[in-house]
């Protein structure tokens, strides 16, 4: 298991972007899903940021944006195998939020959970 990304939650993604050092545009996609607009970039070599800029209140993250306002939103992991995901989740007491869903940006599914403390933490299946 690996971090493959951090996520930010963002009013204006291209504005965002401005205040963030380093960043290089990897891929934009619209996801309906998500209800949201997310830009993937590259840090360097093999650190990714993904700036999530929801469209509507009906997105998964209008209401976190709203509450918390800009900035971190989650932490993402890769190279957990979605079967052992439930073992992993219980190991670590997450709650499970939201997932498998179909994550446009990567054309993987994705698990989204939550710490004890509220931190939300991705898995790209």
């Amino acid at each position: 298991m690996r971090i493959h990304h951090v996520g930010y939650v963002v009013r204006d993604a291209e504005a965002y972007r401005k205040s963030l050092p380093g960043l290089q545009l990897l891929k934009t996609v619209i996801d309906p899903v998500q209800d949201a607009e997310l830009s993937l970039y590259e840090v360097g070599t093999g650190s990714l940021v993904e700036l999530i800029q929801p469209l509507s209140p009906a997105a998964f993250t209008w209401e976190h944006l709203e509450r918390s306002g800009e900035g971190l939103h989650h932490i993402c992991y890769e190279g957990v195998a979605e079967a052992d995901l439930d073992l992993v989740l219980r190991d670590h007491r997450l709650f499970k939020i939201r997932g498998p869903i179909h994550a446009t940006l990567f054309g993987r599914d994705v698990v989204f959970a939550a710490t004890r403390q509220r931190a939300i933490v991705e898995f790209l299946l």
